[in-house]
């Protein structure tokens, strides 16, 4: 990501670093047959879900929390009826 600020007649940029998430690790076992990635997707989702923390802006908190509520559904939902749960704890 870029940002870009005007000062009087001269744009001042600042590339933002990015962090790539997952870190891949080895998960033992079969993975869920319909949904193989569903751990790599639920290690993305609370990846970015304690990033969320880190956030200082109260309303860009809110939106982003609301997005990963709903992607924690759609990652739920996604992964059938032998899905138990899933939580953000």
């Amino acid at each position: 990501m870029r940002v870009c600020f005007k000062f009087r007649n001269f744009e001042h940029c600042y590339d933002i670093p990015v962090i790539e998430l997952p870190i891949p690790f080895h998960i033992p076992g079969p993975g869920p047959v319909n949904y193989p990635a569903f751990l790599h997707d639920a290690t993305v989702l609370a990846a970015v879900n304690a990033a969320i923390r880190k956030i200082s802006d109260p309303a860009v908190q809110e939106a982003l929390h609301a997005g990963v509520n709903a992607a924690v559904q759609a990652l739920q939902k996604r992964g059938g009826a032998h899905v138990g749960s899933v939580s953000l704890k």
